[in-house]
């Protein structure tokens, strides 16, 4: 069985497999919630990522960033 991450892990990121598949799980679970229109939720997901690596791929940044701008918006995510 062969397992390929859906995210090409950065220098900084785990080196371990086990650490990429639940940072990996984080992100899509992130861009699900952005896609339902969940941004808080989204851009916290997405605070956590974060907080473990350093930086996010500059996609998942985006993301972040339009989340952040929506949850500080009065009557947003």
């Amino acid at each position: 069985m062969c397992v390929v991450s859906a995210v090409a892990p950065p220098p900084s990121w785990p080196a371990d497999p086990g650490h990429r598949e639940a940072i990996d799980t984080l992100l899509t679970m992130a861009e699900a919630e952005d896609r339902w229109g969940e941004s808080r939720r989204a851009a916290e997901l997405l605070d956590n990522v974060e907080q473990i690596v350093g930086t996010l791929p500059q996609p998942y940044a985006q993301i972040q960033r339009r989340c952040r701008s929506l949850r500080s918006s009065p009557g947003m995510g």
